[in-house]
């Protein structure tokens, strides 16, 4: 099962032998491909071979690749391998609305939930009863928008009154930056289980093609947000040192339906209910994830 989630900070060569990546620097490193679930090319001095890109989509290996300001920009994935995958996207093309509206009221509950139990995370209990009581009056399709009224709350209480999201500061790039690693990681498992992510649920933008992407992220940013809440201060400049404690966030342990999984693995996990959940037009099937803590998930 891969687990590991690899950034090349530094300028290098990467190819591959014998089914592993091998990164040229000072010294060879080699790491088993099996064993990867994304690289992220930092460097813009990063050289990589056709071969390594090759094997990268054998093994559903994504490739986030990041702009001049260590952002990333772009991913790289296989075209579609699964084995019906005319089936699925005929299954995305006939979900009834009513069935895409419970699915988004369920997400935009369990994002307020979790955007709760992040203030409670950082000691803003007051403030997270408010964003709970806003949980409870979503509507099928969030028809009253509580996820922007329950967000408005929550963001002036992580990072201050008046902040919003626009705001060029270390905060928003901290966000951005934990968002798009998130979004990667949810495409790849989407893909790999036959969807066509152009397609979302309430996304529909004509210019995305993660659109379904986006829609499942939804539940996993208050686990960004709480890492950044709880390690980076306004004083403090965009640096590696945040860079990394971010990508940490894939290991964070979360609750699936009774199951401790780390957010990796468990978005595997959510993919697949989605699956059972569209083939029976039920939307109680998908699990989606609790924020409980931010403790690193560890395998027995």
């Amino acid at each position: 099962m891969a687990f590991r989630h690899l950034v090349i900070r530094n300028p290098a060569k990467l190819s591959t032998s014998q089914e592993q990546l091998i990164i040229k620097q000072e010294d060879s490193i080699k790491v088993p491909l099996e064993d990867i679930v994304t690289i992220t090319l930092e460097d813009p001095a990063i050289t990589l071979t056709n071969g390594l890109l090759s094997k990268c989509t054998e093994y559903h290996v994504e490739l986030i690749i990041c702009d001049r300001k260590r952002m990333p920009s772009g991913i790289v994935q296989p075209f579609h391998r699964h084995s019906r995958q005319r089936t699925v996207l005929e299954m995305q093309r006939d979900l009834s609305k009513p069935f895409k509206k419970r699915i988004w009221q369920k997400v935009v509950i369990k994002k307020l939930e979790n955007q709760a139990r992040c203030l409670e995370l950082i000691h803003k209990g007051e403030e997270a009863q408010k964003v709970y009581s806003v949980s409870r009056s979503v509507e099928s399709g969030d028809r009253t928008n509580r996820e922007a009224y329950g967000a408005k709350i929550y963001f002036e209480s992580l990072f201050g009154v008046g902040f919003q999201r626009r705001q060029d500061n270390v905060f928003n790039i901290s966000l951005n930056y934990g968002y798009s690693i998130i979004r990667s990681l949810v495409a790849r498992s989407l893909i790999r289980y036959g969807f066509t992510p152009t397609f979302g649920v309430f996304h529909d933008s004509q210019t995305n093609a993660f659109n379904l992407a986006d829609d499942f992220m939804e539940v996993l940013r208050p686990f960004v947000d709480v890492v950044i809440a709880l390690n980076v201060t306004g004083e403090m400049e965009w640096s590696p040192a945040i860079r990394k404690g971010l990508f940490q966030v894939l290991d964070i342990e979360a609750v699936w339906n009774e199951e401790k999984l780390s957010i990796t693995h468990g978005v595997d996990q959510m993919v697949k209910s989605f699956v059972s959940a569209c083939r029976q037009q039920d939307a109680s099937i998908l699990v989606l994830p609790e924020l409980t803590n931010i403790a690193v998930h560890t395998y027995e």
